[in-house]
């Protein structure tokens, strides 16, 4: 944060700005120094590009700061995104939000992909895992999002995700957002798609379609 703020003075007007998805804007950095700045950002260890991944990305405190969560959400949001932006490239934000309790400081009932966090059981005890919604929103597009799978463990909860958005990637329809296309589709064929490796997720989807 020192860092930051040091930058912050020297490149910008002093000021850091917070944003809703839990980013940091560092304000008024002329574009002729725009390059200076990334590379110090990058020093720090801080991110600053703004992936359709990662910039909607939103996780409660997690285990590291609340004694009622069942997850550490926030290292799994990283993890999270790490495997899905080196593995695939999305043309929209996609908001996918991490809560570690039904309480929901995160609201996973109104992301494109909720997650609320649980204790699943394992060969030899209890682990970490999610609950999966689809299909949240708000404004103009409110609705909360279905629950399409159970008791994921956090391994595999990226593998899972992935295949469902490789199906969207492959059957949306032109221009159609996710929440357009998790909307279309039932229940039973998100299931499916998120089960099916990618040329059966193909065929699920074709006979999943919601009237």
């Amino acid at each position: 944060m020192r860092g930051l703020a040091a930058l912050a003075e020297r490149l910008g007007s002093g000021t850091l700005r917070l944003t809703v998805w839990q980013n940091v804007i560092v304000s008024d950095v002329p574009e002729a120094r725009l390059d200076e700045a990334t590379r110090e950002l990058e020093a720090l260890g801080l991110g600053w590009k703004a992936t359709a991944i990662r910039g909607a990305l939103v996780a409660c405190t997690g285990t590291k700061g609340c004694r009622f969560s069942a997850t550490d959400t926030k290292a799994h949001a990283l993890a999270l995104a790490d495997h899905l932006e080196s593995r695939l490239e999305l043309d929209e934000p996609l908001n996918i939000h991490l809560t570690g309790c039904p309480n929901s400081c995160a609201q996973h009932r109104i992301a494109d992909i909720g997650l609320l966090g649980v204790q699943v059981e394992v060969e030899g005890g209890l682990a970490q895992g999610y609950h999966v919604h689809v299909g949240g929103g708000a404004g103009p597009h409110e609705a909360l999002g279905r629950e399409i799978a159970r008791d994921v463990s956090q391994p595999e909860l990226a593998p899972l995700l992935e295949r469902l958005l490789r199906a969207y990637l492959a059957r949306r329809e032109a221009g159609e957002s996710f929440h357009g296309f998790t909307k279309r589709h039932t229940v039973e064929a998100l299931r499916a798609l998120c089960a099916a490796s990618a040329p059966e997720a193909g065929a699920a989807a074709g006979r999943g379609e919601a009237a």
